[in-house]
């Protein structure tokens, strides 16, 4: 990528941190994130349609950001313990940006790309548990409740709590997977 692009797009997104860090995306306008970023409407337009595509773009890449490093067993249902463990691993050294960006309303598109991430990689594996509705609930049902555990617990020892999260979901895939 062109350094001059790159540079733009890094100001863009160190402006749209610092003000999402003071307001969420409802209230952000293009003209402010401009001007924070020091660029002009019309360059953040060669970019972006608006803020919402602008957020849109930045999600995805952290949500592949973190799937990407993701050290998946050769059957992922032996394993969902420590993919688990390395999904938490990853998202927490992202630091605050990540905490800022999937905050407030945003949380649901943070869960919704990871569990579309783990069924993308079980279907690779399993691509017979596509169209199983008691696996698809399965999945679902262990990203959001790891996500809500760690929300509740998050304050206490996050290495800690994030171990937790990884030893119950290995004992709820040991029961899952002597159900299949």
């Amino acid at each position: 990528m062109d350094l001059r692009i790159q540079k733009t797009k890094n100001n863009i997104f160190n402006a749209y941190i610092e003000l999402r860090e003071k307001k969420p995306i409802e209230k952000i306008t293009v003209k402010e994130l401009t001007d924070k970023a020091q660029i002009s409407k019309q360059t953040f337009y060669l970019h972006y349609k608006d803020i919402y595509d602008l957020t849109d773009h930045i999600e995805q890449e952290f949500i592949q950001d973190i799937l990407k490093d993701v050290s998946y067993p050769e059957n992922i249902l032996d394993s969902l313990g420590d993919v688990t463990f390395d999904i938490f691993k990853r998202a927490l050294s992202l630091g605050q940006p990540f905490k800022t960006l999937f905050s407030g309303s945003r949380v649901g598109v943070l869960t919704a790309g990871i569990e579309g991430g783990v069924k993308t990689e079980l279907y690779k594996q399993h691509p017979e548990l596509r169209a199983d509705l008691r696996t698809n609930i399965y999945i679902t049902y262990l990203v959001h409740g790891c996500y809500n555990a760690y929300q509740q617990y998050k304050t206490i020892d996050q290495e800690r709590v994030v171990k937790i999260i990884a030893n119950i979901t290995d004992t709820i895939n040991n029961s899952y997977k002597n159900k299949i």
